[in-house]
């Protein structure tokens, strides 16, 4: 589908370069890459392309029958968060460094350090929350999560409070064994909520680190339609842009921005 040469090149010689396996697969309609011994397939979607959300749907099904987990590398993303990517990637196929939890420690970490290791260590960077949270090893932060306030659901039951698990990361080249569970439980010890809601990227998940954990899938969401500004590379939501641009008043230069889209969420629900 029309794939830049240049930036396809620059994605199969980063991984080359880390002594990573990576080929091409062959295919009429998508960019195919095989990556480390082929439990991981990254199609690369350039900015500008014909493909509907369902296509791609449908192609990571196609894959998940076959226990391969298939993931959607736009071309912003890539150019934008490089080290994120290769970084989410080895971990997928399990190249990472492995720490056991129970050496760590819990701490309440500020706002701040919070947007300094997400922007790091997390694909998607960071996000404002409630309550943050790290494991601590030889004072250095090796995890990190974050949780919305509770919220009250008066449509459950009386006094039910749901919370949000916004963000999730590791130091990127390190599994933390058990660390995910290890911040989950001390956040339902010390706050005590009624149920945790997580959404999973469809683009990069399966959902399974959710359903190791004891999460329910109770929602699948739609692809969400994303205008990408291409001077920036920015991505908005359209409730995020200017109301002349979203209404598409011509005094806006709609050259300034392509629509792309994500595949949707996967919805999970740890209930307590």
């Amino acid at each position: 589908m029309g794939i830049e040469p240049v930036w396809k090149q620059d994605v199969i010689t980063s991984f080359e370069d880390l002594g990573i396996a990576i080929h091409d697969i062959e295919s009429k309609e998508y960019s195919l890459l095989s990556i480390g011994t082929g439990e991981v397939i990254v199609n690369l979607i350039s900015i500008k392309n014909s493909y509907r959300p369902e296509d791609l749907l449908l192609l990571q099904d196609q894959y998940q029958i076959k226990n391969i987990s298939l993931l959607h590398l736009w071309e912003d993303i890539w150019l934008t968060r490089k080290v994120q990517v290769i970084g989410r990637i080895s971990s997928i196929i399990g190249l990472n460094k492995r720490i056991h939890a129970r050496k760590t420690k819990v701490i309440q970490i500020t706002q701040k350090q919070v947007d300094d290791f997400l922007d790091h260590n997390h694909l998607l960077g960071s996000a404002k929350s409630n309550y943050k949270f790290a494991l601590s090893l030889n004072e250095q932060i090796i995890a990190v999560v974050c949780f919305s306030n509770l919220r009250y659901m008066k449509g459950l039951a009386p006094g039910y409070r749901s919370a949000e698990l916004i963000r999730f990361a590791s130091l990127s080249g390190y599994t933390i064994i058990g660390g995910f569970t290890k911040l989950l439980q001390y956040f339902i010890r010390n706050y005590k909520p009624d149920d945790i809601m997580s959404y999973a990227d469809r683009d990069w998940s399966l959902g399974k680190a959710y359903e190791q954990s004891g999460f329910k899938l109770t929602d699948i969401t739609p692809p969400a339609e994303i205008w990408l500004k291409l001077d920036t590379l920015v991505r908005r939501f359209p409730h995020r842009l200017a109301i002349e641009f979203v209404n598409g008043k011509p005094d806006v230069a709609a050259e300034e921005y392509v629509k792309v889209y994500n595949t949707g969420n996967l919805k999970y629900i740890l209930y307590l």
